[in-house]
């Protein structure tokens, strides 16, 4: 059989992974409208799961290997320790020993396992609260895998921007060189600066997903677009507010 070749599965119709994949980008009312009616199909999020644990495994290798890149993530990072012990919340030798801790080794080691951590908590817990949301004010009768595959198969968006992102980074020598808002004020990015931390947030490919993910909400709950997008932006508009109060920079 061919990638791109229809499936049959309970003689209904569905296409391939490749072909839904390809559909995010060129026709996600006729991408949502199958899956609206047709079987859960696992490989629509695990694929796209798989490819970001990937896609983040390769922007921390690519950090860790990239002087310029890896040296200003360490001085970030040297400047917020030196906060803390200025602060009292840790102690110099504290600091010291932490700085030893985090050579290019440990770094590729812990970043990498912890982005598999971090994508695995995203992947599984984002359908979960769009689901609750929808239930609620869309009242979809829909399960939780359903919003699951909705929103897996939109992460192709993601890895998509990721790769995007990570020549950026390599070609600008900025870990903020993305395709957003955080590419204006790369050189003069604060964390600590919660409008430049809600800039940061204004990614290209971060909004496109967004906006897809809408759309396979009113598609699944058989609502008008417009509410399918209102939940998922009131999400994302909630979780920036938040994480740029925070100071979790750029995402």
């Amino acid at each position: 059989m061919e990638p791109d070749e229809n499936i049959q599965q309970d003689g209904e119709a569905i296409t391939s992974f490749t072909t839904r994949a390809v559909n995010v980008f060129t026709s996600p009312g006729e991408l949502f409208t199958e899956m609206a009616s047709a079987p859960v199909q696992r490989s629509s999020w695990l694929i796209p799961y798989l490819l970001m644990v990937v896609m983040v495994g390769l922007v921390v290798y690519s950090i860790t290997n990239n002087p310029a890149l890896y040296d200003g993530i360490m001085r970030e990072q040297s400047a917020e320790m030196q906060k803390r012990v200025d602060a009292g919340d840790m102690t110099q030798a504290q600091a010291d020993r932490a700085a030893d801790f985090m050579n290019p080794t440990m770094f590729l080691a812990v970043g990498i396992l912890g982005g598999a951590i971090a994508m695995t908590a995203v992947m599984f817990l984002v359908p979960l609260i769009l689901w609750g949301l929808s239930k609620g004010i869309l009242h979809y009768a829909g399960g939780y895998k359903k919003m699951l595959e909705v929103y897996g198969i939109t992460n192709v968006v993601a890895v998509a921007g990721t790769l995007v992102s990570l020549i950026m980074m390599n070609l600008l020598n900025s870990a903020y060189a993305q395709p957003g808002g955080a590419f204006f004020i790369r050189d003069i990015y604060d964390k600590d600066n919660f409008m430049h931390n809600v800039m940061a947030s204004m990614n290209v490919f971060t909004i496109w997903q967004i906006a897809v993910i809408g759309l396979g909400i009113s598609a699944v709950s058989g609502k008008k677009a417009a509410n399918g997008l209102a939940v998922s932006f009131g999400v994302w508009a909630v979780w920036v507010v938040i994480a740029s109060f925070l100071g979790w920079g750029a995402r």
